[in-house]
């Protein structure tokens, strides 16, 4: 395996060759086909579907207040001056047949956290370079938004998957953007990138939690700016195997400690997620089981977390998830055959599975054949007991009901 700083340097040099070059046929029709895309897109209101909510409805499909399914998958929920801002990975074009990954970052605004405004893209895909990290077809993922109060910069991390396994950063003046790009191709301290988190603290120091390899959840503090990584400061989860190295990496505090929520590995498919716990975000993580009570399924609930945020004046915290895989829910015996069968690959010696179950593993419509315009989202409230998260499904439930 060649050292990561020189795949880093090699892709730079590859994507500076890219914008020179002149592109091939086949690249031009496909800048024209996305740039006609994007002039004609826009958001039709349907007032006939629109709904004025007044609970949350998990798994089941959410409008807008224009009628149209909320696109901000991976996505985050930020507070500032008395509203709420819901944004992320917008999937309007990607059908599981379409090479279109995201089409842009996509934000929406509500006074509620029930119903939400469109806002647009605050991070426009680039319709200019094929192999630019943000062009539709790149894998950009779970994007996450931190205010960096030296700058007064608002800093948005982007996750692009697949054999780049690196960061795009981009940096704007207002939380609702347009946001501009400061760095493309980047590697924390050499480290490939996967699912990550920010945080801030209380002091002012920023950090970035990220799931690495060789497989493990490795911490660091943020320069000033927000911008880089200045030092690693933890390390846990080390030396695992899907599906048991971890993903879907997500950052929260409480009664003074810090809690890092976090999946499995099995691509979309869900699968049973862990909590750990540790006093401050420059010490290593302790494992305390996965904080989803009752759930039959093994498999959160079907769903992956993204992000969990308190609402202000409650002790009251939401957990926000994907199900990617509405269509394709899993029970306990599946969830329990999949691990098995990931596992197998790995560690056959320990995990079996049968010809039958890696069959209906493989034919599950995972990752670039799945229709993730139709993912849903799982909000659920996220208390305490003993200092342990819990997360309990409800069929429906209202924010205000909790204390």
């Amino acid at each position: 395996m060649f050292p990561t700083a020189q795949v880093e340097a090699l892709d730079k040099a590859l994507k500076e060759y890219g914008k020179t070059r002149p592109m091939s046929a086949e690249e031009t029709a496909k800048i024209e086909k996305y740039r006609a895309m994007q002039a004609a897109r826009r958001a039709e209101p349907h007032p006939e579907r629109a709904v004025q909510y007044d609970a949350f409805h998990p798994g089941q499909v959410w409008l807008d207040t224009n009628g149209n399914p909320i696109q901000t998958h991976g996505g985050a929920v930020y507070y500032e001056d008395g509203a709420w801002y819901w944004y992320g990975e917008n999937k309007e074009f990607t059908d599981g047949k379409s090479p279109i990954w995201t089409w842009g970052i996509r934000m929406y605004r509500s006074a509620d956290l029930y119903n939400w405004q469109d806002l647009g893209l605050i991070a426009e895909p680039d319709l200019t370079n094929p192999n630019g990290n943000l062009f539709p077809e790149k894998y950009v993922d779970r994007p996450h938004i931190i205010h960096c109060a030296a700058t007064g910069k608002y800093v948005m991390w982007v996750k692009i998957s697949s054999a780049e396994s690196c960061f795009t950063i981009l940096q704007a003046d207002k939380l609702t953007g347009p946001y501009s790009l400061v760095t493309e191709d980047y590697y924390p301290l050499d480290n490939s990138v996967g699912d990550f988190d920010l945080v801030a603290d209380e002091d002012g120091k920023a950090y970035l939690y990220v799931d690495t390899t060789p497989k493990r959840v490795a911490g660091f503090e943020l320069a000033a700016d927000y911008c880089s990584v200045a030092r690693e400061v933890s390390s846990q989860y080390e030396n695992l195997t899907p599906p048991f190295c971890r993903e879907g990496v997500t950052l929260f505090a409480h009664g003074g400690k810090k809690y890092l929520l976090t999946s499995g590995t099995t691509g979309y498919t869900p699968n049973q997620s862990d909590c750990a716990i540790a006093d401050s975000w420059t010490e290593n993580f302790t494992p305390i089981g996965d904080p989803h009570v009752d759930d039959d399924t093994m498999a959160s609930f079907n769903s992956q977390i993204s992000q969990v945020f308190r609402v202000p004046g409650k002790e009251l915290y939401i957990a926000v998830a994907d199900r990617w895989m509405p269509d394709h829910l899993l029970d306990g015996k599946e969830a329990n055959a999949i691990r098995r069968v990931v596992a197998s690959h790995y560690d056959a010696e320990h995990y079996k599975a049968t010809p039958e179950e890696e069959q209906a593993f493989a034919a599950r419509p995972d990752l670039e054949r799945n229709n993730t315009n139709r993912s849903t989202y799982v909000w659920l409230p996220l208390t305490f007991r003993d200092g342990k998260p819990e997360i309990r499904w409800h069929d429906s439930w209202r924010w205000e009901d909790f204390e």
